[in-house]
C-alpha cells in the first residue's frame, strides 16, 4: 500500500496502516509512504480466517482463495468513501478538500504470477493491476465515483 508522502506528513506521519507485527515494513520516499509485506506460508498460514470480525473499517479488502493455485483480490473502494456522503451535503468543505489535495492521488496494486481478470488496469507483462484514483475520484457525487477494485490473480 503507498500514499503520496504529503498525504501521509497531513495525516500525522500515522503509520498504523503498516502494523509491523503484522509483517509491514514503512518505506518513506522523497515523494511516497509505502508499506510492504512480505510473508511465506500457506495461504492459511498467511490469510487465517477473522475469527472476531474485528477488521478494519476504513478498508475491508478481502483475499479469497478459489482453489488451486487461483486468488481473488478484492477491494471495496465504496467503503473508503462511506464518510465522505456527510461532506456532500457541504459544498464549502468539498472546495476545501479539493484545494487541499489537488494533486494528491492513491494506488492499489495487486502481484502475481498472471492477472486473469481484473477491474482496474493490467499490467504489459500481464503480472500486476493496479488502480489509481485522484482526490476528485474520491469526493466526487456518489453516482460518479469509481467502483471496487477486483482482481482474479495465479500465483
Amino acid at each position: 500500500m503507498q500514499m503520496q508522502r504529503q498525504m501521509f506528513e497531513m495525516s500525522g506521519s500515522d503509520a498504523s496502516f503498516c502494523p509491523e507485527d503484522d509483517g509491514g515494513t514503512l518505506v518513506l520516499t522523497d515523494t511516497h509512504a509505502r508499506c510492504d509485506f512480505q510473508k511465506t506460508g500457506t495461504f492459511a498460514e498467511i490469510m487465517p480466517a477473522d475469527s472476531d470480525g474485528d477488521s478494519p473499517t476504513e478498508l475491508q479488502g478481502e483475499l479469497t482463495h478459489l482453489g488451486g493455485d487461483r486468488v481473488r483480490a478484492f477491494l471495496p473502494i465504496s467503503g473508503m468513501t462511506d464518510e465522505l456522503d456527510e461532506m456532500e451535503e457541504d459544498p464549502q468543505m468539498i472546495a476545501m478538500m479539493r484545494q487541499m489535495m489537488a494533486g494528491m492521488s492513491i494506488s492499489f496494486t495487486v502481484k502475481g504470477r498472471e492477472i486473469e481478470s481484473s477491474t482496474g488496469t493490467i499490467s504489459e507483462d500481464g503480472t500486476s493491476a493496479f488502480i489509481r484514483m485522484g482526490v476528485d475520484d474520491l469526493i466526487a457525487p456518489a453516482a460518479d465515483r469509481v467502483g471496487d477494485f477486483e482482481t482474479i490473480l495465479r500465483f
